[in-house]
């Protein structure tokens, strides 16, 4: 009776926590979206910068919240996991409803960033262990980052009408209200997630790839849905591209300057490789697919669901 109540009690946490991380984000999402629209950037750079950081946020506070709870196989597992999920998921899911054209041409430079994060992510767990030094130089890149794109923006896709703009203190006050609602989302996800795994005998690795992953990337799905359906394409695939760039350098950064993070390296046998797979497969699709082909959209979540099913 206990094991029951207490697996229907970390059920439970994990709805609670994900309908907090994705209200929380939302707000983060539109409060930013509006604010980065009154400074006249374009979609597109929206999508690689605010929106993806407003959306990464619940990877960032998850894994921090697993680090300082020494569960830090839950932090990187989340991160890998999100990864895969926001291009097979997200993207897949995205391009199976909504006809989405994007052009390699236009996000090669960012594509190419985050591959290259991908490569220093493997070269600092190579030894088990990302340490603060190598954190910092993780974060270091997403500030580069972030002075590139403010150096080097991308060109305004499309004009907006400042009058339907939120005010800026209610953007603001949307994003204050988003991360602590954040916040407690993800103390209450990832404290579930990690009873549940004790509970049911499922590594750490596997619940941080599959549930908690699924659960901080529902902002992002929620997000490009909406962007897709409102045919602001840009902010849809930069959603993704920089969300999963950002979870690199400032997830995996900050959660490793907090504590260091170490994690078996038997995920370089599959579930990194699969975390590349899926990031060079957007260089075809942006290449050869205007819009992405529903064919391409049905093998992306095959993939994400083959993924899965060897997790477990």
């Amino acid at each position: 009776m206990d094991f029951i109540l207490g697996n229907a009690g970390s059920i439970f946490g994990l709805i609670l926590g994900a309908v907090c991380l994705y209200f929380g984000a939302d707000w983060i999402v539109h409060g930013g979206s509006h604010l980065a629209h009154r400074m006249g950037i374009s979609r597109l750079a929206i999508g690689l910068t605010i929106v993806a950081f407003g959306t990464s946020l619940p990877e960032l506070i998850v894994s921090v919240m697993a680090t300082l709870n020494d569960a830090p196989s839950i932090a990187i597992g989340n991160v890998v996991g999100s990864n895969v999920a926001n291009v097979g998921l997200v993207l897949g899911a995205v391009t199976l409803i909504f006809p989405i054209s994007y052009h390699f041409g236009e996000i090669k430079r960012d594509i190419w960033i985050y591959l290259a994060s991908c490569a220093l992510f493997i070269a600092f767990l190579w030894d088990g262990t990302i340490y603060q030094y190598e954190g910092i130089i993780l974060l270091s890149g997403l500030i580069g980052y972030i002075w590139l794109c403010i150096k080097s923006p991308h060109p305004i896709l499309s004009e907006v009408d400042r009058d339907k703009l939120d005010a800026l203190a209610k953007c603001i006050l949307m994003l204050f209200v988003g991360i602590a609602v954040l916040s407690i989302g993800a103390k209450v996800f990832v404290d579930s997630a990690v009873n549940l795994a004790k509970m049911l005998g499922v590594s750490e690795v596997a619940i941080g790839m599959s549930v908690v992953a699924l659960g901080t990337s529902l902002p992002e799905l929620a997000t490009s849905i909406v962007a897709a359906f409102k045919k602001e394409h840009g902010i849809s695939i930069g959603n993704i591209v920089g969300s999963n760039l950002f979870n690199i350098l400032s997830v995996i950064g900050i959660a490793s300057i907090v504590k260091p993070l170490s994690s078996s390296t038997e995920i370089f046998s599959f579930e990194v490789p699969v975390m590349i797979a899926f990031g060079l497969v957007l260089i075809p699709l942006g290449i050869i697919s205007h819009p992405v082909s529903r064919i391409s959209s049905v093998l992306l979540l095959t993939g994400y669901g083959a993924f899965i099913y060897c997790v477990f």
